[in-house]
């Protein structure tokens, strides 16, 4: 007998002890922070060249590069929050006009946490301002007689103050015009809600490797970015650090696939290497090569790709031992899961900045002794 027919959609809502559950798109919350976040970090970088204080604006590509992917996370935050309440107030299909007022509480979210940003780097900017003058005062009498240092300090703090000012009007006029350009895109549509069934065995392991992946090509995108320059100092380490690159590289795209326990062990054995090289190189110095013996300084580069390493071999060492076995309790919504794999892309940019390629800083990339410090 064919019995009666089930009503349509009867699996998706009943589907055994993994019901499906609604949750805000991933692909829409990373669209709307990473526009925002760059363009904000944009005008930031623009007021900061116009009013700030002269040590912070040097190199000016590289520092919004640099500040603008240090802060991109708190953009997914505030667009994540800002699409789950709409997610809560309008539902999974929000009308026309709601869907007018989700894209108001992203533009409402990204310029607070756009404006609170150049609140700081003002604030900030005063502070180095008002140092500058005290120390100028202090060398001329008659300005101190006069109180000139005091009438400097509060033109420069209203100055600092009209800045935010149209800075706060410049970020919502941005954003507004941002957020409508990704709607636009995306054919008028802002997805606030797609059903997702719980997370499935292995997810978790997933993720992890996503991080893992992440945190390798972050690593091999440092190394590579330093091979000329370690080809100049020293052929050897030019070599090791291209051997290196092209590894992490191979491990990265392997994880993408079947995970495979040589692979992980691979990707631990690829990172404990280089870990203990640059630990060593940074203490002590290394026992070999033309510095042998003494320890170099650490910079932005190093730091960030020895973090995207240990990272990787705790992810790895996880993943060893992962034997299939699951926690019984709820697992963390696939956001909360996915921002490790976003922190990695950042670390990585940051430390890529950090190596002041020509591409990043003057022709013949010197930069500055702060940035082009010897990595690992």
């Amino acid at each position: 007998m064919i019995g009666n027919p089930k009503p349509a959609g009867a699996d998706i809502e009943h589907s055994g002890p993994n019901p499906g559950r609604e949750a805000v798109p991933w692909l829409t919350v990373a669209s709307l922070a990473v526009v925002m976040a760059y363009a904000d970090g944009f005008w930031m970088m623009s007021l900061r060249g116009a009013v700030g204080a002269i040590e912070r604006t040097q190199e000016p590509f590289v520092g919004w590069l640099r500040e603008s992917t240090l802060v991109l996370p708190v953009f997914v935050v505030a667009v994540l929050g800002a699409l789950t309440l709409a997610l809560h107030l309008f539902g999974p299909e929000p009308r026309k006009w709601s869907a007018v007022l989700t894209a108001l509480l992203v533009v409402a979210a990204g310029t607070g946490v756009g404006i609170a940003l150049i609140a700081v780097s003002s604030a900030y900017d005063y502070r180095l301002q008002s140092d500058q003058l005290q120390l100028i005062g202090s060398m001329s009498h008659t300005c101190a007689q006069h109180g000139c240092v005091t009438l400097q300090e509060q033109a420069s703090l209203g100055l600092q103050m009209r800045a935010v000012g149209y800075g706060s009007g410049m970020l919502l006029v941005t954003n507004l015009v941002l957020v409508g350009w990704v709607v636009a895109i995306r054919g008028g549509r802002l997805d606030v809600s797609s059903i997702r069934r719980r997370t499935a065995p292995g997810t978790g392991s997933d993720h992890r490797r996503l991080f893992l992946a992440a945190a390798l090509f972050g690593s091999a995108a440092i190394h590579a970015a330093v091979v000329p320059e370690h080809l100049r100092e020293w052929a050897a380490a030019g070599v090791f650090f291209a051997i290196l690159a092209a590894a992490q590289l191979a491990l990265g795209l392997l994880l993408l696939g079947r995970r495979r326990r040589a692979v992980l062990l691979a990707v631990a054995a690829a990172s404990v290497v280089p870990l203990a090289l640059w630990l060593g190189s940074r203490t002590v110095g290394l026992p070999f090569g033309p510095t042998a013996g003494a320890p170099e300084l650490a910079g932005l580069a190093d730091i960030a790709a020895g973090v995207l390493e240990l990272g990787a071999l705790v992810a790895a060492v996880g993943l060893l031992r992962d034997k299939g076995q699951h926690p019984r309790r709820p697992p963390a919504s696939a956001h909360i899961r996915s921002l490790p794999v976003v922190a990695a892309i950042a670390v990585g940019v940051l430390g890529l900045a950090g190596t002041a390629p020509a591409w990043f800083g003057n022709p013949d990339g010197s930069g500055n002794a702060a940035v082009t410090a010897p990595h690992d």
